[in-house]
């Protein structure tokens, strides 16, 4: 892994380099992060959940 340090003169700019840092990425890169952070969080909140929570809400629809 290649660590690169760069300075930004503003929050602004920040934001535009990373926006574009993850728009050049593909959906499975992408996805690929977000279940590192997802297990990287669970680690520190949880019990580490193997897998995400699902959750069933059922209703009565009223009959109008």
């Amino acid at each position: 892994m290649n660590l690169k340090i760069r300075v930004f003169k503003s929050h602004k700019e920040l934001e535009t380099d990373t926006l574009d840092y993850w728009k050049k990425q593909s959906p499975e890169a992408r996805l690929d992060e977000v279940e590192r952070l997802r297990i990287e969080a669970g680690k520190f909140l949880y019990e580490y959940p193997a897998r995400l929570r699902r959750t069933i809400k059922v209703t009565r629809m009223s009959q109008s």
